[in-house]
């Protein structure tokens, strides 16, 4: 197994296990009203980010149809875009992207109430979302942000 292999298995496993097992009341385990971050998963190195994203678990639709997510993880994705879309290089303060991204992409943790294969699908969907948030630094390249504002996009294809 080559380590891009193991990376992404380890990920998946911290994400799985920070969101409870299925056998949680409502498919989570909240940890007794603490807060469960996936964002504070482990970094990795840059290239590794982008073999994971690449190598980690395709999203998968329901026999062909968007799967249902719950409000907020749909609002915090449209955030995280808008958030991309409206940064200005020049004017913008790099720093304070990444901080409002990650407090987004935190926040659709935070409200995570799906549960089932949706809820693994999304997860899907999201291991290559945090790759990107931990690549930009305070001075996110143009293209870093494209990519990930081109994947936020997405998001419509797979989730309702």
């Amino acid at each position: 197994m080559n380590s891009s292999t193991i990376g992404t298995f380890l990920i998946t496993a911290l994400i799985t296990a920070a969101c409870g097992t299925a056998d949680a009341p409502h498919g989570h385990e909240h940890n007794h009203g603490q807060e469960h971050d996936h964002a504070a998963m482990p970094a990795h190195d840059h290239e590794h980010e982008h073999a994971q994203a690449a190598e980690g678990p395709a999203v998968q639709l329901d026999h062909g149809k968007t799967w249902a997510a719950n409000p907020e993880t749909t609002a915090g994705i449209a955030a995280m875009k808008a958030l991309v879309e409206g940064y200005q290089a020049e004017a913008g303060d790099g720093a304070a992207l990444r901080d409002g991204l990650n407090a987004e992409f935190k926040q659709i943790f935070a409200k995570c109430t799906m549960t089932g294969e949706a809820h693994d699908q999304l997860h899907n969907y999201l291991i290559p979302v945090k790759g990107m948030l931990d690549s930009l630094g305070t001075a996110p390249e143009a293209a870093k942000l494209e990519a990930l504002g081109q994947y936020l996009g997405t998001y419509g294809q797979y989730f309702h």
